[in-house]
């Protein structure tokens, strides 16, 4: 599967609710936002984008040129998906899990549903005969807001970039569930383990070079050869507040490297690896300093970066297509398809995102509709 980051969606406010006994504990951080945060989150999507539109654009696309000196590794979406996994572990205690998840559900999907349905209508109405996704039928688009992509083999993915949001709902969907059940203190820990450890045994003994059908639907389908990432960011929340030991971290995350270079798609395991320590360097460590210029730069691409990440593969790729055949050279096409990508970032997080937010938000504190 072409498919692989996040973004991170963690929940910017709280409702008033008292904390429930959890699973994972929040982390103990005071009230400002850290820099250091929104620089591994920037650096990711920068990587992301640049992969997308310098290699795999121009190698999936005909009508794009490929360039001389692309960027060919890729590693962001695994860092964001981990750096989702570590916010949603701070937020986990401080409301009722049902209420927890509806407000990780309100962050992610309005946005996500508008994206597939913008998308869909750009490359149909824009896109050439010979482009990937001209062929792109009605049961594609139901499949993606239904978020079956990764499931149904004969359901295309709208953009290859979304398999983020399959795995993100389960596996949210999961930690509510564990919490609900009272799964607290030391047996966490072994329910990590196991999620990192358990299909790489699967993949490595049973599959084999020709699996069958249904063992990779249940295992790449699902996303649960890919909740190693959000286990690694839980890994590094529950390090950063002292309930496992610095040895204890580093063997779990390992064995996260090698169930992340195990699983297809392939990543650059060493950048993964060099995220990670940059996570563990946010946890923590004191924050970054960062020269006052860049302060807000990357704060406001950072609070961008998951409408950026919803709108920039595809659209990045038509985009690229069509300035392409029109002749124009490579560096127009790359920053077309780059200022694309963050404009309807900006368009996406300011008019759909936040007010969907806000709007669920209150329906949430007043209704409550996911009970604890």
């Amino acid at each position: 599967m072409g498919w692989r980051p996040v973004t991170d969606t963690a929940s910017a406010t709280q409702d008033g609710t008292p904390p429930v006994p959890a699973a994972i504990s929040p982390a103990r951080v005071s009230s400002g936002r850290r820099v250091s945060w929104d620089v591994i989150r920037v650096l990711a999507l920068i990587e992301i984008v640049t992969f997308h539109d310098t290699y795999l654009g121009p190698t999936k696309e005909p009508g794009i040129p490929e360039l001389s000196h692309p960027w060919t590794h890729t590693c962001g979406a695994s860092i964001l998906i981990m750096v989702s996994g570590y916010f949603a572990a701070v937020t986990l205690g401080r409301n009722p899990p049902g209420r927890w998840l509806a407000r990780r559900f309100a962050r992610l999907l309005p946005a996500y549903l508008v994206a597939v349905v913008v998308v869909y209508a750009l490359v149909k109405l824009f896109s050439s005969a010979e482009f990937s996704l001209h062929e792109l039928r009605w049961a594609d688009l139901v499949g993606n807001l239904l978020l079956l992509q990764q499931l149904l083999p004969n359901v295309a993915f709208i953009d290859l970039s979304w398999w983020t949001l399959p795995v993100q709902v389960a596996g949210f969907t999961a930690m509510a569930l564990l919490v609900r059940g009272r799964v607290r203190g030391r047996a966490v820990m072994p329910i990590l383990w196991a999620v990192v450890l358990i299909p790489v045994v699967i993949r490595e003994i049973w599959m084999g070079d020709h699996p069958a059908e249904w063992m990779v639907i249940a295992l790449e389908g699902s996303g649960l050869c890919l909740a190693h990432l959000l286990v690694a960011g839980v890994a590094v929340q529950r390090w950063a507040i002292r309930r496992i030991g610095t040895v204890h971290l580093a063997l779990l995350l390992g064995a996260v490297l090698v169930a992340e270079k195990v699983h297809p798609p392939l990543t650059s395991v060493v950048l993964v690896g060099v995220g990670l320590a940059l996570m563990c360097l946010a946890a923590r460590g004191p924050d970054w300093p960062l020269p006052a210029v860049l302060v807000k730069p990357v704060r406001w691409i950072a609070a961008r970066s998951y409408g950026i990440y919803l709108m920039h593969q595809s659209v990045g790729y038509l985009l690229e297509d069509r300035l392409a055949r029109l002749g124009c050279p490579s560096w127009v096409w790359l920053s077309g398809a780059i200022l694309a990508a963050v404009l309807l970032g900006w368009g996406v997080t300011a008019w759909v995102e936040r007010p969907a937010y806000n709007a669920l938000l209150r329906l949430i504190r007043r209704e409550n509709p996911f009970p604890a």
